[in-house]
């Protein structure tokens, strides 16, 4: 598990049209290096693929504690120029051994699974140990990976879960559905763990919602040129 200290700021930002490859500019040569000095990490940095429009950013954001959020909050808009539409801040925490301490650059993928989960709050230790030693080392073992599993840091009925995936692309994501059937010499053992403990965090939703996004600082034309292209 996480530290208790340890946050997660979710940040939902709604771009007005045409501005995603100034705001892309804008947070990579203001917000990453302040947030970076602060001893703030940015985790992912995605928009809108397949659910979502393009214009649609998320960003998560490890805090070393709640001070340092504050603190980073103070700073105020270090975007600018009318290139925001609307945007909601929540903070998280998380609830699995996900996200890694430190998370690896072979770890990174071009396109993230944003799944958002509503569950009862007693269900939640089974919900993460149905995740965690059911659905997660199948998926890993087809080179998904499992960026981190959070909780709203309020206390709410029913409780919102959020799941960050990583895949290759759309096509990955594909392959790595259950429904597809199980791959060519892949280990039944894990294939049938995931069946069950699959059924019992699906008895245990209240309801869920997926939707594809693009890395910006992962796929081509990231970091190094730009939001990629839509596919």
């Amino acid at each position: 598990m996480a530290s208790e200290e340890l946050v997660y700021e979710q940040r939902q930002t709604t771009l007005c049209r045409g501005g995603l490859d100034e705001y892309v500019q804008q947070t990579r040569d203001r917000v990453w290096p302040y947030l970076n000095d602060q001893g703030a990490e940015v985790l992912c940095f995605v928009n809108g693929l397949i659910g979502l429009p393009a214009e649609e950013t998320i960003q998560i954001t490890r805090f070393p504690d709640v001070a340092t959020w504050q603190r980073c909050q103070s700073q105020g808009d270090l975007t600018g120029g009318g290139l925001v539409e609307k945007e909601e801040v929540r903070l998280l925490r998380s609830v699995a051994s996900r996200p890694k301490h430190h998370i690896p650059l072979e770890d990174k993928r071009a396109v993230y699974g944003y799944h958002r989960f509503f569950i009862r709050a007693d269900d939640l230790a089974e919900f993460g140990h149905c995740s965690e030693n059911g659905i997660w080392p199948r998926i890993e073992a087809q080179d998904a990976r499992i960026l981190g599993l959070w909780v709203t840091l309020g206390a709410t009925d029913p409780l919102e879960v959020v799941l960050m995936t990583g895949y290759h692309g759309p096509a990955h994501w594909e392959e790595t559905r259950i429904t597809r059937g199980m791959p060519p010499n892949f280990d039944p053992e894990l294939w049938d763990r995931d069946i069950k403990l699959r059924a019992r965090r699906r008895q245990i939703t209240i309801k869920s919602w997926v939707c594809l996004m693009q890395s910006i600082d992962v796929a081509p034309g990231g970091l190094a040129g730009g939001p990629p292209s839509p596919v």
